[in-house]
């Protein structure tokens, strides 16, 4: 069962294995839900929607639910939650809105093929905010960005985002107050391999391993909060 790497927090590959949080979850779901799992590298998020839609992969971790998504694969229950973040290196006054950074002319970097809530889909149909939009698929590039001046604002999943700030050693870039989106990831599951019985297997393995899996994503936070 091919599983697809593109976007989840926290995926590393060094040419022998795949670790992180989103693998370790699914590893331990897919176990437990009597499936073996391989784990396939994909250029991107968008990548993967394309190559579930196509049946070449079976699965795709940490996917926010959507109508247009829901065409096209089966969602299993919720595994954990995301919280989508703004980071920057300098500009950190309260906003009520995202629409007053796109308004004020700031720039972003962001996954391709990401979802990040609806405040933002809506702003993505002005022809004038999307264009202040870049699309990067590697995360340490989305933050070299921002490191550099390249553009003003990360939007990221709060986890990852931490996670790759201390891993790189970016102490100059800091967290946004403003919450762009929070929500629930789940499992996509291609649907051609995926019956209601396989798809309860699977949400039967999540429930039944909330505690394990809580303790997957603590050590993770651990890590980013330690000194």
């Amino acid at each position: 069962m091919g599983v697809g790497t593109s976007w989840p927090p926290y995926v590393m590959y060094d040419d022998v294995r795949y670790t992180g949080l989103d693998v370790e979850i699914t590893e331990q779901v897919f176990l437990r839900a009597g499936f073996c799992v391989e784990f396939v590298k994909l250029p991107s998020s968008a990548r993967g929607i394309v190559e579930l839609q196509k049946g070449e992969i079976d699965v795709l971790p940490s996917a926010s639910y959507n109508k247009s998504r829901a065409k096209i694969a089966h969602f299993s229950k919720g595994y954990r939650r995301e919280r989508m973040r703004l980071f920057t290196r300098h500009i950190n006054q309260p906003i009520n809105s995202l629409t007053e950074l796109f308004s004020a002319e700031y720039t972003f970097t962001a996954n391709p093929g990401a979802y990040y809530g609806e405040e933002l889909a809506q702003i993505l149909t002005i022809k004038w905010y999307k264009q202040r939009l870049f699309e990067v698929a590697s995360v340490t590039q989305r933050m070299e960005l921002v490191k550099r001046g390249r553009v003003d604002f990360l939007i990221e999943d709060e986890i990852s985002g931490l996670y790759f700030k201390r891993l790189l050693g970016y102490k100059d870039i800091q967290l946004h107050s403003y919450v762009v989106n929070d929500n629930a990831i789940h499992f996509m599951l291609n649907r051609k391999n995926f019956d209601n019985e396989k798809v309860k297997k699977v949400n039967n393995a999540i429930s039944e391993l909330k505690v394990s899996l809580k303790a997957i994503e603590d050590k993770y936070t651990k890590w980013i909060k330690s000194p």
